[in-house]
């Protein structure tokens, strides 16, 4: 009897083991593809845009999905092909220009800084004991290098992004069904449903995140033209771009024009970093809650974070993902954790109402 007992002790522990090396490897696993992930969560989000874009076109013509995509994206090329003729020589010519720009107000934030002990221990910290030196041949070449390597990295994920989706978009049931699939039968209604919502939600971010991109960047070129900053078509550009990360992407607009507007004079930069200031508050109190009614808002606490934490582990495309990869998560805990597991059932209005007030 005793052996038997010892005999069934030894078979749930080598089970544990089991288990739990089997969940260490998956860990692993997961770690060493998060880059792909990411990228394929990357081209799932542009699938729903392209999906939502060609929905109403479906909806009001005869035409099928399918062909309503085809119609989005052939759209969206000629779009892209009269920008670029239009716009593309005057970004590069502002491009170049802002280059210089900069490097002027570097160089003049540095003689300011050098000329007190303090100022100059902090280039040190900042910039390294070389700061203001010549890079060596070998060092040159070494950019140069690196700088080809990153190029051919980011136009292979782009093509990666752009193929997925489009795949996503021309047959979304496929992918769902699959992963409804996945489910016992039990749980697969609720998995349909879970789905479902999680598409909405990710569709609604974007569509209000789209909406304040457009509005801060031109309110941005705008104002900046008026207050007489130069490159304000490519800085309300850059503006409009960065405010698809929320809270740390607007912060990071604000510094460009700043620094630019410092090799004019200090108050020309204080008058554009007041701007920026009153420009953020607008979009945050008045716009955002706006064209984001229908949005799930995630805390600004959990938002922040979710930015800081996958930037620091994934870089720019965690920086970029983060914040509809959270809106999933919240999604998810919202309806698999307090309503199937813990039994409530949060109002969204509420939830809504309190959160844009922070």
């Amino acid at each position: 009897m005793e052996r038997q007992g010892s005999e069934e002790y030894l078979k749930r522990l080598l089970l544990t083991v089991g288990v739990v090396g089997l969940f260490a490897v998956l860990i692993i696993l997961i770690w060493a593809i998060a880059d792909m992930l990411l990228l394929l969560f990357a081209g799932v989000l542009l699938g729903v845009v392209l999906r939502t874009l060609a929905k109403p076109i479906a909806r009001r013509t005869p035409l099928g999905d399918k062909s309503s995509l085809l119609i989005v994206v052939l759209l969206l090329l000629i779009i892209l092909a009269i920008g670029g003729w239009l716009f593309v020589p005057e970004i590069v010519n502002q491009t170049e220009q802002l280059v210089d720009g900069v490097t002027a107000a570097v160089n003049r934030l540095e003689q300011i800084f050098s000329q007190y002990g303090w100022g100059e221990r902090l280039l040190e910290d900042i910039f390294g004991e070389d700061f203001g030196q010549l890079p060596i041949p070998d060092d040159m070449l070494t950019g140069i290098t690196g700088t080809f390597t990153v190029t051919f990295r980011s136009l292979s994920h782009i093509l990666f992004i752009v193929f997925v989706g489009f795949f996503v978009a021309i047959d979304p049931e496929l992918y769902r069904s699959g992963i409804v699939s996945l489910i016992p039968p039990g749980g697969r209604k609720r998995g349909r449903e879970v789905i479902n919502k999680v598409v909405e939600g990710l569709r609604a971010w974007l569509l209000g995140r789209v909406i304040s991109m457009i509005a801060v960047g031109v309110v941005a070129g705008i104002g900046l033209s008026i207050l007489g900053i130069p490159f304000a078509f490519l800085l309300g550009l850059i503006t409009g771009i960065l405010e698809f990360v929320p809270i740390v992407g607007p912060i990071l607009s604000a510094v460009l024009p700043i620094l630019i507007a410092f090799t004019i004079g200090p108050m020309q930069a204080v008058y554009v970093a007041v701007f920026y200031l009153i420009l953020q508050q607008l979009e945050g109190n008045i716009l955002t809650p706006i064209v984001q009614q229908q949005v799930v808002s995630l805390p600004p606490v959990l938002t922040l974070t979710a930015v800081l934490v996958m930037g620091f582990l994934f870089g720019p495309i965690g920086i970029i993902i983060a914040t509809p990869l959270a809106v999933v998560l919240f999604i998810l805990v919202r309806m698999l954790y307090l309503h199937d597991i813990l039994g409530t059932n949060p109002r969204n209005t509420n939830l809504k109402k309190r959160e844009n007030k922070h």
